[in-house]
């Protein structure tokens, strides 16, 4: 019996509890932040829920489903304590799920700000970051969304699918962030998010009782960045390209010109890029590889023939070349802008780290652009629809 109850003391004595633990009520869930450059200080702006306006049992509130708290200061760390004054809770912030930095803040440096970001203990790495384009990042928070009532989640889900589904965007999450800032030989690159229709819908509860809101957010454009600055914005064919040299491609569609507005459609279904660098006559050379596979999904002309594998062999030297065109073109626009995003300088240090000691040190200005690349384009189309040749004229 004696040994049974030391037993049972020594559990109860294991057993000390959850000495660190915060009810819900006790919180501010921070599920956005953003941060902008005003008059010449941080704006930090938090998005936190309002838990009983998203409770499935609750319809129908008069409040937003989200509340914003802001604060200004000299640093990142005085501006988000400022908030505190009108906070009526402390903040956490182990959901957080997107960070939005506003467009001139971006062009001023993001390195000293995100350092301060992420010595929060609660924080998470895995959140997403992208820039404000043309607008404040506390605008992009306060837009009222269709379908998913939290913005920062609807935002951070539409990143994620676009993605997946459609090239011109890349889901960089702040682990991945910090390594591009911190590494040699790749620059950072975020993708844009602008505020489209009419502005000034975008913060009322009328936005989303339209069919089509008046004021809605888009992916648009990914910002290129020279050591931590926004340098520039890479168009939608660049932003196509960068995601297929840089291996973030899943999916996207290409469009052969068939006829007179019309095209025939295709769906890539997977993409595989692989970088190898050499030096030749004392420069630098990179072989980029790449191997695409797609579907026909719409074939609008009658005219061509599915079923003939010349046709398939012309639309896939087509699309080849749509694809390389796409990656000719981030890779003349990297070295325009001197800013290596595409991560040569990274590669030339695993293939060739003797030289790339040497280089190194003035690579953005000096020996990137001077880099010779050579292509090799594969495409293969493996389907071309369960009907073939449609019979409809």
């Amino acid at each position: 019996m004696k040994y049974k109850l030391t037993i049972m003391l020594l559990c109860l004595l294991m057993l000390t509890g959850c000495w660190s633990r915060r009810e819900l009520n006790e919180l501010l869930i921070v599920l956005g932040i953003g941060v902008d450059w005003k008059d010449g200080e941080y704006l930090v702006s938090f998005q936190v829920v309002n838990p009983s306006e998203i409770s499935a049992q609750k319809k129908g509130g008069d409040r937003p489903p989200s509340t914003l708290y802001q604060g200004k200061g000299k640093t990142l760390f005085e501006a988000a304590r400022s908030l505190t004054a009108e906070a009526p809770r402390k903040v956490y912030m182990g959901h957080l799920q997107l960070y939005v930095i506003g467009e001139e803040l971006a062009r001023r440096g993001i390195k000293d700000f995100l350092d301060n970001s992420i010595r929060d203990n609660e924080l998470r790495m895995d959140f997403n970051l992208v820039v404000a384009r043309g607008t404040m990042a506390e605008n992009v928070l306060k837009l009222f969304t269709p379908v998913e009532k939290l913005s920062s989640y609807s935002m951070q889900q539409s990143l994620q699918t676009s993605q997946k589904s459609w090239a011109p965007t890349v889901a960089m999450t702040m682990d991945e962030t910090l390594n591009r800032l911190s590494g040699n030989g790749f620059e950072l690159a975020i993708t844009g998010i602008r505020i489209i229709g009419d502005p000034a819908m975008s913060d009322s509860k009328k936005n989303v009782e339209y069919f089509l809101p008046p004021s809605r957010f888009r992916y648009n454009g990914i910002a290129a960045f020279k050591e931590d600055k926004l340098i520039g914005w890479l168009d939608e064919l660049e932003s196509k390209g960068y995601t297929d040299i840089t291996n973030n491609l899943d999916s996207t569609s290409i469009e052969i010109p068939c006829g007179e507005q019309k095209y025939t459609a295709i769906e890539v279904t997977s993409s595989e890029a692989k970088l190898k660098a050499s030096v030749r006559n004392g420069k630098p050379e990179m072989n980029v590889a790449i191997r695409t596979e797609a579907n026909i999904v719409g074939r609008q002309c009658r005219d061509i023939d599915l079923t003939d594998p010349q046709v398939i062999q012309r639309l896939e030297n087509e699309s080849k070349q749509i694809i390389q065109s796409h990656v000719e073109a981030v890779v003349s626009r990297a070295k325009t802008m001197k800013s290596d995003i595409i991560g040569f300088g990274s590669q030339l240090g695993k293939d060739q780290p003797a030289y790339w000691k040497k280089v190194k040190d003035t690579w953005n200005d000096d020996m990137f652009l001077q880099t010779k690349v050579n292509y090799e384009m594969e495409f293969f189309i493996r389907k071309i629809g369960t009907i073939g040749n449609s019979t409809m004229h």
